[in-house]
């Protein structure tokens, strides 16, 4: 097994924030050179083509709106500490806007370029189940239920060094996975399950629940919402850089990746 780039930044006593850049700094490393095959026959006609203008000027527009703080991070490392809670929340509806063209080009349906965030990424979900999308990287292709809870490691494992990269993505789809759970009890406005109602609904929520690589966008992006990245605070802008860094490179390539496809489909249609 190669070994694995490691990122290195100012020491400090944050545990949770050295966790959090393991995370991305990995996902950077299973992104090189991703690709996804998808064996659906697109039911969007060539004449409908003309729908994705505006969602395509959305996607130009958030794509830029991204580079231009990367290269105000570049030359200031004092912005990263703001730009980075900025970041997930751009990346997420960048590539959002990308499932929405996918999945409109796939089932011909106008109602795809303006579907609800959480059943867009479930439906990508379930078609990963279905084998009928393909990453080139294998974790990607892994679609977990609630059983991803119970995973384990030894305690530190991930932070040492050269751990299997099938640890260090489990460990991320367990944390997605109870903020998936966190999420769905604020929009149900439950703020605790000691009555049997409360409990039953979550139980329930967990027994239909997936997680995937597609949550992972989604969840960085909620969590600006609800919980903000209480994990960079009081840490150092130097830190911060590296961390707005590696997500760039992480929003980039996942972006390149579902482009390439949407690119590919278009292509097919346009024949």
């Amino acid at each position: 097994m190669p070994l694995i780039r490691e990122i290195r930044f100012q020491k400090n006593d944050r545990l949770d924030f050295e966790t959090n850049l393991k995370y991305i700094s990995r996902l950077v490393k299973l992104s090189e050179n991703l690709s996804l095959s998808c064996s659906i026959v697109p039911l969007l006609t060539k004449d409908k083509i003309g729908n994705l203008k505006n969602k395509t000027q959305l996607i130009k527009l958030t794509k830029q709106s991204i580079k231009d703080e990367y290269n105000i991070v570049s030359f200031n490392k004092e912005y990263s500490t703001a730009a980075v809670l900025w970041l997930p929340i751009k990346t997420y509806y960048l590539i959002y806007h990308v499932l929405c063209v996918i999945d409109y080009i796939l089932s011909g349906k106008e109602t795809s370029l303006t579907i609800k965030h959480f059943y867009c990424i479930d439906s990508f979900s379930k078609i990963l189940i279905k084998k009928e999308l393909q990453f080139s990287e294998p974790l990607f292709n892994d679609v977990y239920d609630k059983n991803i809870l119970n995973f384990k490691e030894a305690p530190g494992g991930h932070l040492k060094a050269n751990v299997k990269n099938e640890d260090i993505y489990k460990l991320l789809m367990k944390k997605v996975a109870k903020e998936k759970i966190e999420n769905h009890k604020v929009a149900k406005g439950i703020l605790d399950i000691r009555s049997q109602k409360n409990k039953d609904e979550v139980e329930e929520f967990k027994n239909k629940m997936t997680i995937s690589i597609f949550d992972f966008f989604y969840s960085m992006r909620l969590r600006m919402n609800y919980r903000n990245f209480n994990f960079i605070d009081n840490i150092s802008s130097l830190d911060t850089k590296v961390y707005f860094k590696e997500y760039y490179k992480e929003a980039k390539l996942f972006y390149s990746c579902l482009s390439n496809l949407k690119n590919k489909l278009i292509a097919d249609i346009s024949l």
